[in-house]
């Protein structure tokens, strides 16, 4: 069974230790509770260590003996270091908790401890329950019988096959009958929660600390498609970096509206885009007084975060909203060292890929929404949700959202103490046993960003290879065909490690020694990489959307007639993959530097895919809108 530790925090150690000593008997005697209780009490200079605690689920405070100024110092310890437990006020009086959030109020002097005990038990027993998942559970236990979607009914169509029973014995019994109908009124509905899902999405914007959160069973690439058509109409500016992911860009596309392009910074050294200046951000916000949205990406692909906070309070004061996309920083909320996230800094809109490091799986995010958002129509959301949602979801990538926001919830802390500690193990590693780098936030970022507050998410190694003479490409191969490490991404001279809550010690083990292995093997080979720079910003000649579905026309990319390329206007994106920063956009300006570019990776990165291209006769084109349609696309962009 679980401990979960419930510590009061007392000026006043007799009221303390009798506090302790009596709801421990109580607990002593409760044997049908799936988790154990203990309890303890401590002043406020220990609390930290306790917080420290992975056990540490719930605190109360005793508001008789701390005091005002006290009490409020203990609040907002608890809440810098562990977010996602709940907190009870012990009170002596009616004095009210204005301005902070508890999960109960029990008065100081309650003789009945079995009433104390059960109240904390409820709490707890609140905060870990999965709805939906047990709702799953249950019915899939119950075997009752399919006479409904999906045709191979609970598996039953593989099991019994000769030819396909084997993927029934690989994939396991319960993946199918998992996979359910929308028939299953007690599995409630995604496109109109009633009951469990809605309960469980209740319990994640309380994890999360959204006013209202969302599953999504498509991805974040949805989710950011969600949100700009919820708040985006034709001819709305939104200000945006032009390096954020290929949806946001598609967003743009089928609103109609109008992206103001921030230049992010550029690190060329290592083919890395970085954040956007916060002077830039501002200039823009300025210049464009009627944009509605800011759009910016933190962290990125590379671990890079921005100082939030100023940023939105700056958007906020102009009246533009701000969505932050939040697809690979969903573990922020649970670790000190990784806060704030966009919600905590004041974000309206968060979208978030919760397969990407918690334990849900691929394509299930989340979408959450700030309390700055006044008016929120909910209703209308749901509508710009179902839009895009499948009626027939998949129950199982429900589930693991319930799951992932519980664990969270209950282990977040610790599990995530573990996964830093051992980031940092690899990165000591990498500098004092290998001639290769791992690399720093100042290494990442450029000068432009210098003093803009930059972090770097500890999740995300890089490492560079290429100060040893190593071409990454060929260091990832090596990884792979040799060693059996697939690393998340790569540049020509970096290679991305993601640590997630599911690294363990011995898959650390083999990375290391694989890491060492390889030092010698590429050194030998003397496999160095010259590079790949990275193209500036080029001018949006006409919407997004005018040029995408403008019929165009297709040129090549490379030969005699590549040269007709420059100057033209792209109808596509186009985008190397990963990490899915496009080089050229719907609408742009095609430069000889962008061209150089795309030349680049098409010719020497067998390793990415490259998304957008055309072919003709085989050979990859750029399809570019034909001048009368870049005419016609320059008086509509005049007219707004």
């Amino acid at each position: 069974m679980t401990e979960c530790k419930i510590v009061l925090v007392t000026a006043e150690p007799r009221f303390g230790a009798r506090w302790v000593s009596e709801l421990g008997l109580v607990a002593e005697s409760d044997h049908d509770s799936p988790v154990k209780l203990s309890f303890c009490h401590t002043g406020l200079e220990d609390l930290e260590d306790f917080l420290g605690r992975g056990e540490t689920q719930i605190v109360a405070l005793d508001d008789g003996s701390l005091g005002g100024d006290t009490l409020v110092e203990a609040y907002t310890t608890l809440r810098r270091w562990r977010a996602e437990i709940d907190c009870v006020l012990l009170t002596a009086g009616d004095r009210a908790a204005s301005g902070r959030e508890y999960e109960s109020v029990i008065s100081r002097s309650e003789s009945n401890y079995g009433v104390v005990y059960r109240t904390l038990r409820r709490i707890l027993l609140e905060r870990i329950a999965t709805p939906f998942a047990d709702a799953l559970r249950e019915y899939v236990y119950a075997a009752r019988d399919s006479w409904h979607t999906p045709g191979h009914s609970s598996g039953d169509s593989l099991s019994s096959s000769p030819w396909v029973v084997d993927f029934y014995r690989f994939m396991g019994e319960h993946i199918f009958n998992t996979d359910l109908s929308v028939s299953v009124k007690m599995l409630d509905s995604l496109m109109d929660p009633i009951s469990v899902i809605r309960q469980s999405q209740q319990l994640t914007a309380k994890t999360f600390g959204a006013a209202h959160s969302y599953f999504v069973t498509n991805g974040t690439s949805t989710s950011n498609k969600i949100v700009l058509q919820h708040l985006l109409r034709s001819g709305d500016r939104v200000i945006v970096d032009r390096n954020c992911h290929k949806s946001v860009h598609h967003a743009m596309i089928m609103s109609g509206a109008l992206p103001v392009y921030l230049e992010s910074s550029v690190n060329q050294h290592y083919g890395i885009y970085g954040p956007v200046s916060k002077a830039k951000i501002f200039d823009a916000i300025d210049r464009n007084p009627s944009a509605r949205l800011l759009v910016l990406t933190s962290c990125t692909y590379d671990g890079l975060r921005y100082d939030l906070k100023p940023i939105i309070e700056y958007a906020h004061d102009h009246g533009v909203y701000v969505l932050i996309d939040e697809a690979w920083y969903a573990h922020g909320r649970f670790h000190p060292e990784l806060r704030p996230t966009a919600i905590e800094c004041g974000a309206d809109f968060v979208t978030q890929s919760t397969h990407k490091m918690l334990s849900a799986f691929s394509q299930a995010s989340m979408i959450h929404v700030g309390d700055s958002v006044k008016g929120f129509d909910a209703a209308g959301f749901r509508e710009d949700i179902n839009m895009h949602t499948s009626t027939s979801p998949q129950y199982g990538m429900i589930a693991s959202l319930d799951v992932a926001r519980k664990q969270m919830s209950i282990e977040g802390f610790e599990v995530l103490s573990r996964t830093l500690a051992f980031a940092e193990d690899i990165r000591q590693f990498v500098c004092e046993s290998t001639p290769f780098s791992s690399l720093a936030v100042e290494d990442l970022c450029s000068e432009e960003v210098a003093g803009d507050g930059i972090l770097l998410d500890p999740t995300k190694v890089t490492i560079d290879v290429g100060c040893a003479g190593v071409s990454a490409p060929h260091a990832q191969q090596v990884l792979f065909n040799k060693y059996g490490i697939q690393v998340e991404k790569n540049t020509h001279n970096t290679l991305s490690f993601l640590v997630t809550i599911g690294t363990t010690e011995s898959k650390v083990l083999r990375l290391k020694e694989a890491l060492r292995r390889l030092s010698e093997d590429c050194l030998q080979s003397g496999s160095g990489d010259s590079g790949q720079s990275l193209p500036a910003l080029s001018a949006i000649r006409v919407l997004p959307r005018a040029a995408y579905f403008a019929r165009g026309e297709k040129l090549p990319l490379s030969g005699a007639d590549a040269a007709r390329l420059e100057g033209r206007i792209a109808c596509d994106e186009v985008v190397p993959y990963p990490p899915g920063i496009p080089l050229l956009v719907p609408g742009q300006e095609i430069t000889g530097e962008i061209l150089a570019a795309i030349r680049s990776y098409v010719e020497d990165r067998e390793d990415l895919e490259m998304h957008g291209l055309r072919s003709i006769n085989g050979a990859p084109a750029i399809r570019v809108m034909c001048p009368d349609e870049v005419e016609a696309g320059i008086r509509e962009l005049e007219a707004l």
